[in-house]
Order: structure tokens, then sequence, then C-alpha cells
């Protein structure tokens, strides 16, 4: 007698997958190449399949409800298993393949917009790009580099910086990291509302407007006002948002100000309508910094070596301009490069010729 398997839809599968690792369903999307209302079809069907409420729904943002945490947990070994074993029969006679691992909106804002660079110079390398704000698993995910950002294991940082609320590995076994680039906050506001409220010269000032905040950086206003010595004005609302990609179209809607890393600035469509309005004397660097992640016994991958040193030249040319937000309302100090994690070489000593070795991280430091 034939045994029937129990399993729910393949496309209900992936689309929860995908939204819950973005908590987006917009990103979800765009990941899938479908609209936001046929990822949230989609989990509904997965959600009446299994009789349970897979995710809350709020007005700007989802959150995973317990059963949806487990089934996500569930779900995406699944999934990462059957990419690898698609992955290494397709290998046998296909081009190499490189996933690359991402948090969703540096991938969507600075490495997709310059990709195609890579793509079109080694069509050899077939590249894969998942979006993840989770803490880099690399082996269970089935991930050959990464880009991540947060505290670097065994680094001591400042209390008075920004933090980031992010966790760039769950194990550092055999992981080795290099820098690209700081996490540097700059206030961003469309162009119109600046025009009507401004000039923008001091930090009163820019705490007067409707603040912009992050899910994803919750306590990013406040620190980053504390580390100028201000403090968060108390006011009756502001706008919360769920990840950076919103807070800037909410920016460029004349919602407010959003307080935005100008890695981010660079690739996003609309910048034209933004404005930075204000600028402190010297950069407020976070408590963390943008890393390549690769695991050491990799390394010696073709396809790695070739992405490294590209995505590499690519931070350094990064650390030498200024973000493409246009009318700076104030004169802005370059983006730094000059203080870098212990270590690591500064990206202008970087080429594709001749690479430093990435750091290695103690597996003692990475426990304190």
């Amino acid at each position: 007698m034939a045994v029937t398997r129990n399993l729910p839809p393949l496309s209900s599968v992936r689309s929860f997958e995908a939204a819950a690792r973005h908590g987006s369903f917009t990103l979800a999307a765009d990941e899938l190449a479908v609209t936001q209302g046929a990822v949230s079809l989609q989990v509904r069907k997965l959600e009446a399949y299994l009789g349970k409420k897979l995710f809350l729904r709020h007005p700007r943002k989802v959150e995973l409800t317990a059963d949806g945490a487990a089934y996500f947990e569930a779900c995406r070994r699944v999934l990462a298993d059957l990419e690898n074993a698609t992955r290494r029969m397709r290998s046998r006679d296909r081009n190499e393949l490189l996933i690359i691992s991402t948090i969703p909106t540096i991938g969507q804002l600075w490495l997709m917009p310059r990709l195609a660079s890579f793509t079109d110079a080694h069509r050899h390398i077939e590249v894969r790009v998942v979006s993840d704000i989770r803490p880099l698993d690399m082996q269970a995910d089935g991930i050959d580099v990464a880009i991540r950002v947060g505290p670097l294991a065994g680094r001591h940082y400042a209390r008075d910086l920004p933090g980031i609320d992010l966790t760039l590995v769950q194990r550092w076994d055999g992981i080795c990291a290099d820098y690209l680039f700081d996490d540097v906050m700059v206030p961003v506001m469309s162009r119109r509302l600046y025009e009507q409220g401004g000039p923008i010269d001091s930090l009163a000032d820019l705490a007067s407007f409707e603040l912009i905040h992050t899910a994803s950086r919750p306590n990013a206003w406040r620190d980053w006002l504390r580390a100028q010595g201000a403090a968060l004005p108390r006011r009756r609302a502001n706008l919360e948002v769920g990840h950076f990609y919103i807070a800037l179209r909410a920016a460029q809607e004349h919602k407010g100000i959003a307080l935005i890393p100008d890695v981010l600035l660079d690739g996003y469509p609309g910048r034209a309508d933004l404005v930075v309005p204000w600028r402190p004397a010297r950069p407020v660097k976070s408590a963390g910094e943008y890393y390549l992640l690769v695991q050491g016994a990799a390394l010696e991958r073709p396809a790695i070596q070739t992405f490294r040193a590209w995505v590499l030249e690519q931070a350094r040319e990064f650390a030498g301009t200024l973000p493409a937000a246009p009318l700076v309302a104030v004169p802005s100090a370059s983006v730094s490069a000059g203080s870098m994690p212990p270590g690591s070489t500064s990206p202008e000593s970087l080429s594709s010729g001749s690479l430093p070795p990435p750091m290695s991280i103690d597996l003692a430091d990475a426990q304190k």
C-alpha cells in the first residue's frame, strides 16, 4: 500500500521561511520576485493547513509566534538540506556556485547594485544571494561567504558608542573575518521637509523634528545622541518602522528624520529626494563594523578567493568616498577609514593582486 506524505505546499513553505527570515513580507516578496500580497496569501494558506497562527501582524512589521518560530527552524533546516543537495548535484556539470548571505538592507542597497560588475567579469561563477538577519551559521545554512555587521568577538568597545543589536555569528570556530567598513549612522530627511523646517544648525534643531525609529536598531537615536552629549527628547509619539529600507521610505515621504547607516544611502533609489541635514565634526562610529565572513577551510576555493578580492576592493572604494545622498545641507566630513579593528588592514592597502589573510577569531575571545 502506497504511503502518502503529509507535507505542506512547497511554495507556502518558501514564502513563510523567507518572511520569517527577513521579518518582513515586503523583503520576502523582493527575494522571491513576487508581490507582497502573494507572500501573504501563501503564508495564510500554510497557517490554514497547519491550523496554527505563525505570525503576529502589526501595522509596519510582522513577528513570529512561538509556533511560528519553532516551525521556522524546521523549515530552515529542510530547505538548507534541499538546497545543499541540489547545489552538489548541479555543480557536477555546471559552473561553480557561490552562495552569499547578507543582512537584507545592506544586500539590497550596497551589494546588489555592485554585483553585476562581479558576475559580468566572472561568468563561470554562479552567484546566489540570500538575506538573513540571524547570527550566521555557515555550515547549517550552506553558506560560502557572508556580509554581516556587529561587534567583533574579543574586541572591546567604548561604552558611549552607539550599540548594534546584532550578533555576527553563532559559532566562531573556523570562521575568518575581513574588515569592510565602519558602521556610521547619519540623519536623513526629505529635501522638502528640510526646506520647510530648516536650517538645522545643532542637535537641538535636529531633535525638534519627528524622529523615525527602526526596530532592528531600537536604541539608535538614543545612543547616537548620547555619544554627542545630548539626550533623546521626550515627545508624545515617534514613528517606528521594521527596518532601514522602510525608514528611508518614510523619510522620503516627509514623515520625519531617520537615522541610517551611511553605507545604505548610495544604493537607495530615492536618494535624490533625501538630504543629510547635519553631521557632527567627527563621524560617530557604532560599536561594531561590517565584515566579510568565510570559513577558513574554504579560503582556497577559487570562487571564494575571487569574490573576496572583489568585495574588499568595493569596500576600499566606498571608504574613500562620501555616500551619494545629494544636497548635504552643511559641509560634511569624509567617511573615515582610519580607525581599524585590531589585527585588520586598512582598506586602502588592499588590492586584488595581494590580499592579507583575514582575521581568525580566537575561541577564547569569542566566548568572552
